[in-house]
């Protein structure tokens, strides 16, 4: 069996080039090949699993940015069925692993499973030493808490958010509807008519779409000193969907001393309606349950495991936490 590495560590901590690197570095012929969950998930269940991994060496497979529902997935056997054939290695929030570790729910005890006894969990610091200080000074990048934070300009960025609820109200609700996303356990790059349709459920407005166009301009813009815009293209800008900053959605979680925004079951309720897939819904019902939400938890993974049959992983891992839910007491 190969192992299942594990970086936690809060957003902009660096985690993503901590790996890389250590790839780099340890095992530089190694096969890398970048995942998610579902889509293991999918391919794990096919007869031609193994021949995937034909033609000797060692393959390193990657998950960026886990969900927990993610973390429940993989350990609904499907690390069973990829460890013996590859090396996983996999980043997840510092936030998102306390709170499955907190959780008691049967529903999530495969993530426990995971976290606890498959993965080396490796916590990747966020302040920076002082020589890392000093390096970033020299090569003229301004210091702040962390090493990557202050490469892309996250605090900038935090600031240039918070001042957009006066200067730029559009743009500013449709950051705020993408963190949103994010904090209900969406993790995944959201298309430019997802972020439309996220957008008009939060404001009282007719929706024009050169409004929201507008405002797209405004949350991709590069602001003064930050070298990204609070939503970016994923994929290193070739693809046409749209990431939003995970350090924002942090900030908006109380990281870092900032002021925590509360979720309510309206915003919520907004995500789940705009982001009906099976998938989304899934992901949406395991972080409802972990923030308490046993109603909206219910309500997302039912309307997931109506998709068996259309999409398997997420249907079928969706209803299989919900019979657990409901035989420990959650209705």
């Amino acid at each position: 069996m190969n192992s299942m590495i594990l970086l936690d560590g809060s957003p902009l901590s660096g985690v993503t080039r901590a790996m890389f690197e250590s790839v780099q570095r340890s095992c530089p012929q190694a096969r890398l090949a970048q995942f998610t969950a579902l889509d293991l998930a999918r391919i794990s269940a096919q007869p031609d699993f193994t021949s995937r991994f034909s033609g000797g060496g060692l393959f390193v497979l990657w998950f960026d940015g886990l969900t927990p529902a993610d973390v429940v997935l993989l350990g609904s056997g499907v690390l069973d069925k990829t460890l013996p054939h590859a090396l996983v290695l996999a980043s997840m929030d510092t936030a998102w692993r306390t709170r499955l570790l907190a959780d008691s729910a049967p529903a999530t005890a495969p993530a426990r499973t995971v976290l606890l006894e498959y993965a080396t969990c490796i916590s990747v610091p966020f302040a920076m030493t002082p020589r890392e200080r000093g390096y970033l000074r020299a090569t003229g990048y301004p210091v702040s808490k962390g090493i990557a934070e202050s490469i892309v300009g996250g605090e900038n960025l935090v600031k240039h958010y918070h001042r957009g609820a006066g200067t730029a109200p559009e743009g500013h609700r449709l950051v705020q509807a993408a963190i949103d996303a994010r904090r209900c356990g969406i993790h995944r790059p959201l298309s430019e008519d997802e972020l439309y349709r996220l957008w008009r459920a939060r404001g009282n407005h007719a929706g024009s779409r050169t409004l929201f166009e507008r405002a797209l301009d405004w949350a991709g813009t590069v602001p003064q000193g930050a070298s990204t815009g609070l939503l970016y293209r994923a994929a290193g800008g070739a693809s046409p969907h749209w990431r939003v900053l995970a350090y924002a959605a942090g900030a908006d979680d109380g990281d870092h001393d900032h002021k925590p925004r509360p979720l309510s079951d309206q915003q919520w309720n907004e995500v789940a309606q705009v982001l009906p897939e099976a998938g989304d819904q899934y992901n949406l019902g395991i972080a409802a349950h972990l923030h308490g939400r046993s109603d909206i938890a219910t309500t997302a993974l039912t309307q997931a495991a109506r998709a068996a049959g259309s999409d398997g992983p997420a249907a079928d891992a969706a209803a299989t936490a919900l019979h657990l839910l409901r035989a420990n007491g959650t209705r």
